[in-house]
């Protein structure tokens, strides 16, 4: 063969080849995002859901649901660590639980957070030990009657 054939044919296989690599790793980074986002709308779910179980004056049946549906949702896009430490959790704050401890829920809802921030990559400075987190809740609000009957006056 003519050398000035196999040097372009090797210029052509190389183009060829980066432009193959090109687009798998940008293919693989667009997957790779396309996960984290979906992860952090699965986590974003999951601690809504839990909020609401924490705030009073919620309701606790539709909180529950959305829990349950959030939990389950998680399970598709969350490592065996996010999911472990979820159903830990879940196992203690379960009301047909006989054994329930609020040390215990605390520690199992700080190991779960922990286990989330791993998974999205927020855990970098994250400390075991001095970590602290723990569910805010709220008063319970007035029903909208009994708010009435405060602001209007007697005639």
């Amino acid at each position: 063969m003519n050398e000035t054939i196999v040097v372009a044919l090797i210029a052509a296989s190389g183009s060829i080849f980066v432009v193959a690599l090109t687009f798998s790793l940008a293919k693989w980074n667009e997957r790779t995002i396309q996960l984290r986002n979906e992860k952090w709308n699965h986590y974003k779910v999951l601690f809504s859901a839990l909020s609401d179980l924490a705030l009073d004056g919620t309701d606790k049946d539709d909180a529950n649901r959305r829990f349950s549906r959030a939990v389950n949702m998680t399970a598709l896009a969350a490592p065996q660590c996010v999911i472990n430490a979820l159903m830990a959790y879940y196992g203690e704050i379960e009301f047909s639980n006989p054994s329930r401890s609020p040390g215990r829920d605390a520690k199992l809802l700080k190991e779960l957070l922990l286990a989330v921030r791993r998974d999205i990559g927020l855990a970098k400075g994250d400390d075991r030990e001095t970590f602290n987190f723990h569910l805010i809740g709220s008063a319970p609000k007035a029903p909208p009657n009994q708010e009435m009957q405060r602001t209007t006056h007697p005639r």
